[in-house]
């Protein structure tokens, strides 16, 4: 009787709870399989992380020495400031950009979910335009009451429609989003189309530049979008350690703004917001520069091996601007990625961004493209031959 009576007192008490309306959609992420378990349940010797866009090579040797001088004192708190990360991160920009026109956050997921706690509240806009990684972006702006306005790209090329954008803005519009090159379909806005909206946007209106790819890009077509900063706009640029410096695992970003909204999104960080482990890696990363362009310059080599080969096959591909291509099949992408996971190679399908048939590969190692071109060739022949 005792356990029943327990048992109703607690389905009362949880009926009474008031659940934030804003957040029900959203639920506990659910585990991954990690790849020891992919490669167990295939008997596979080896299996190629090729869909999180990660860096293959790793953080510069300098990062692993400054993190293992760091562990040895985890016991104190770190810096209460992150000033020597931002006065690293400003002077590898360089450009008269200073420390007080950079916040910095646990992740890039941080650096834009600390911006919408600071401009969004109920019934405000955010525009994006898919595909893109609106997973992210609906995530730091609907728990908050926020509405997403989709304004989607161009079919087929992808292309970023800023008429349609500034055509979408309304007196409720906060942010507008621009994932530049965009992730998945590595397509970029050029400066012509970024200058185009940034005299476009009104004075309420606030440009999010997410840039954390811009390392690999080589077009000369895109936009520097340092200039609004340092011109004082209604832009902040997002930057993360996560792609090109290879410290994913240490989840560590940065936004540019000038210096009152830079310093605005910073007040809402908590005490001692950076761990010493991150402090340290960011900021010995920040003085390896030379490793950043050799892991720049590999991955640029492999995309081109990578386009080659998807030339050779046949295979529909978006011009890339960074270190993943989007691609397109007659197979289904769910039937592909199960295909290749089987052969021990892990792709992104991008059927949450409406291609039943699309994919996304994160450029690797040499070993592990040609693993994947080798495993793409052998089932897609099979799928080919079983339609005829």
């Amino acid at each position: 009787m005792d356990g029943r009576r327990q048992a109703l007192t607690k389905r009362r008490m949880m009926s009474s709870l008031k659940f934030n309306p804003s957040m029900q959609g959203y639920s506990r992420a659910a585990n991954r399989r990690s790849l020891d378990d992919i490669r167990r349940q295939y008997g596979l010797d080896k299996v190629y992380q090729l869909s999180l866009n990660e860096n293959p090579l790793g953080p510069a040797p300098g990062v692993i020495d400054a993190v293992t001088a760091a562990a040895a004192t985890l016991s104190s708190y770190p810096d209460f400031s992150d000033i020597e990360l931002r006065q690293a991160i400003a002077a590898v920009i360089g450009r008269g950009l200073g420390p007080q026109q950079v916040y910095t956050g646990c992740s890039g997921f941080e650096s834009l979910e600390l911006l919408a706690r600071g401009f969004l509240g109920p019934g405000d806009e955010l525009i994006l335009s898919s595909p893109t990684f609106a997973g992210a972006y609906r995530k730091i702006s609907e728990p908050l009451g926020a509405k997403v306005v989709d304004v989607p790209l161009t079919p087929e090329t992808f292309a970023y429609r800023v008429d349609a954008v500034l055509g979408a803005i309304t007196d409720k519009t906060r942010l507008i989003m621009l994932c530049n090159p965009n992730n998945p379909t590595g397509t970029i806005l050029s400066a012509d189309q970024m200058d185009a909206l940034m005299r476009g946007i009104p004075d309420h209106a606030l440009v999010v530049a997410d840039e954390v790819y811009h390392h690999f890009v080589t077009d000369p077509d895109f936009p520097d979008s340092v200039r609004y900063v340092l011109e004082g706009r209604n832009i902040v640029i997002i930057h993360s350690f996560s792609k090109a410096y290879g410290l994913a695992g240490m989840r560590l970003g940065y936004g540019i703004a000038r210096p009152e909204i830079a310093d605005y999104i910073a007040g809402l960080h908590r005490g001692f917001h950076q761990n010493k482990l991150a402090l340290a890696a960011g900021i010995a990363a920040c003085k390896d520069q030379k490793h950043l362009r050799g892991v720049v310059q590999y991955l640029r080599n492999e995309q081109r091996w990578v386009t080659e080969a998807f030339d050779r096959l046949g295979i529909k591909y978006w011009k890339p601007a960074a270190n993943y291509i989007l691609f397109e099949t007659d197979m289904p992408a769910e039937d592909l990625h199960q295909k290749l996971m089987e052969q021990g190679v892990l792709l992104s399908p991008q059927t949450r961004n409406g291609m039943p048939c699309g994919m996304r590969i994160s450029l690797g190692t040499r070993e592990a493209n040609r693993a994947c071109i080798h495993a793409l060739e052998e089932i897609l022949n099979e799928f080919a031959a079983a339609r005829l």
